[in-house]
């Protein structure tokens, strides 16, 4: 199977010939270290490293360079043209969206707990940004969208399910569903505990679940169990577990908990590779969990 075609597979529920692997992104110093390299990181660095990782799967942010306005996804599109990963663009939501809107993120609190009128206005406005950030993404040939939107932290959400399910979860509907009709999986990102409005993502769409930052991998089991065959998982790797030495089994552990590699895409469950990991655990657990492949990545029908 090609990279393509194995995420697209999982997020099917199809067979896959391996566990699909993906990363947003892998930092300059990580690379670095891969690579043994002292010169600045180019693109055929990063790519390389990728490889070495096993990746499948990538992700984009739009460049915020005020001199590519019209280019938000170059970056994305060099990737897409000159090398075979899944490519996933990073979007807002309508929490995270309508935030950047406010001086600061205590202003976007106090509106929602004051029930400011002009807050309706600013998620249409926000939702509308990013419905048409997505479709240039995907018109630049990214091969999925991730909607970002950190509604949680490791306690709680940070606002209440009420006040989410009345004030964004509605757009964040409307948000998939435009961007759906161009035929793309769309998953949702966002860290912390989601247990109290795991339905409300379900019921927005999406077809599956980037971070799984939760306390405990039976947390993570009780997330399968509720999304089986509706969302395909992705991440759940917590990025301390690299340093511990039963990191092999922690892979293990995560990979029962999300029922193998049907429906699920192995990842850490930051999105990100830092420059402060070491690099020879990494690639090991990476290593270790493409051998599992013949175990666990045969999936369903």
């Amino acid at each position: 199977m090609t990279k393509i075609e194995r995420i697209l597979a999982a997020t099917r529920f199809e067979r896959v010939d391996r566990i699909p692997k993906g990363e947003f992104y892998l930092e300059d110093g990580f690379v670095a270290k891969l690579l043994g390299l002292k010169e600045t990181v180019t693109f055929q660095d990063r790519v390389e490293a990728c490889e070495l990782c096993g990746l499948d799967a990538l992700a984009f942010s739009p460049s915020s360079s005020p001199q590519k306005k019209d280019r938000v996804w170059d970056g994305l599109k060099q990737w897409q043209e000159k090398t075979d990963f899944f490519i996933f663009a990073l979007i807002d939501g309508p929490f995270q969206g309508t935030a950047k809107l406010f001086p600061s993120f205590t202003d976007f609190l106090l509106a929602i707990a004051k029930r400011d009128p002009i807050l309706p206005v600013l998620v249409t406005e926000a939702v509308a940004s990013n419905i048409e950030l997505g479709l240039k993404a995907l018109a630049s040939g990214a091969n999925g969208i991730i909607i970002a939107d950190d509604i949680a932290y490791q306690g709680r959400t940070f606002i209440s399910p009420t006040a989410l399910r009345e004030y964004f979860f509605p757009s964040l509907t409307k948000q998939v569903e435009v961007l759906q009709k161009q035929k793309a999986p769309i998953f949702f990102h966002a860290d912390g505990d989601l247990l109290p409005v795991l339905s409300d993502i379900i019921n927005s769409g999406v077809d599956g679940l980037h971070s799984l930052d939760f306390s405990s991998l039976t947390t993570v089991a009780k997330v399968r169990m509720a999304t089986e065959k509706i969302l395909c998982l992705m991440g759940g790797y917590d990025l301390g577990w690299f340093s511990e030495e039963n990191r092999r089994e922690k892979a293990s552990e995560l990979l029962a908990a999300v029922s193998g590699g049907s429906g699920y895409i192995f990842g850490s469950s930051a999105g990100i590779l830092g420059s402060e990991l070491p690099v020879q655990p990494v690639t090991e657990v990476y290593q270790y969990v493409s051998d599992l492949g013949k175990d666990y990545g045969r999936g369903n029908t």
